[in-house]
């Protein structure tokens, strides 16, 4: 019996049988793993979050309304680098119906230290406390990672790591 399965592997044939199986297998996950993840152009999946005084924050809150939708951590350089822009973003655009929305990815010292965070970074925009169902659904693999959503609920961009403020103002501005 050996002998026959070394002759079918030296054949080649039971390899490539396996190897078009695997493939077939591997490319069937992904997709359904993308079907229902969000992707640009898709609408952005709903989510209801609490914020750090434990009110809930659902994303349809704010249908109408251009969102930057920002997952961070407080322990993450290139979040606390990319924070200021955002501020400066939303201060100079709220009145033309931008919402900033950040998603906390901390795991530690909620509430005391993300308040302090907050409080010396000066945000003025909600901030949540994200959920491990959150990082799948929207398939956060880093931080910061953020994503533009359009007033109908669209995802129109995605940036993983941090980006510059003028790209976010040139994106958005598009849309308001």
């Amino acid at each position: 019996m050996i002998l026959r399965i070394k002759n079918q592997l030296t054949d080649g044939c039971l390899v490539r049988t396996a190897v078009f199986w695997l493939t077939v297998l591997f490319l069937a996950a992904g997709l359904a793993h993308s079907a229902g993840a969000a992707a640009v152009g898709h609408p952005a999946p709903e989510f209801s979050l609490k914020d750090l005084s434990q009110k809930k924050v659902k994303l349809s809150d704010f249908r109408g309304k251009v969102v930057i939708l920002n997952f961070f951590a407080t322990w993450c350089p290139p979040c606390r680098a990319e924070i200021p822009e955002l501020v400066k973003i939303y201060q100079g655009n709220q009145s033309k119906g931008l919402v900033i929305l950040s998603v906390s990815l901390d795991t530690e010292g909620i509430p005391q230290a993300l308040n302090k965070f907050i409080k010396d970074m000066k945000i003025p925009y909600p901030v949540l406390l994200g959920t491990m169902d959150l990082v799948d659904q929207y398939q956060i693999s880093g931080v910061p990672t953020t994503l533009i959503i359009s007033r109908e609920g669209k995802i129109l961009k995605r940036y993983d790591g941090l980006v510059p403020g003028t790209r976010f103002t040139s994106d958005i501005g598009k849309l308001l």
